[in-house]
């Protein structure tokens, strides 16, 4: 049995999901990310994952774990 294709919606909601995790595993407590959609002219729709608006503190705190993850 094959699995149903999954849509470029629920793949940028999937993604969404796991940048979400990723900041609750690092103790960022935010807003969940969503899926934004844009419609061209031509009827392509566009999908992209928005996430949450950090706080200052926020974003230094992630800013200080990705370089810590790189090095």
């Amino acid at each position: 049995m094959t699995s149903p294709a999954r849509t470029p919606y629920q793949a940028c909601a999937d993604a969404g999901t796991q940048f979400d995790d990723a900041l609750k595993a690092i103790g960022i407590k935010t807003d969940p990310s969503t899926v934004k959609v844009t419609e061209w002219e031509d009827g392509i729709r566009l999908h992209r994952v928005a996430p949450p608006q950090l706080t200052p503190s926020q974003t230094a705190r992630l800013t200080r774990c990705l370089k810590a993850a790189r090095q």
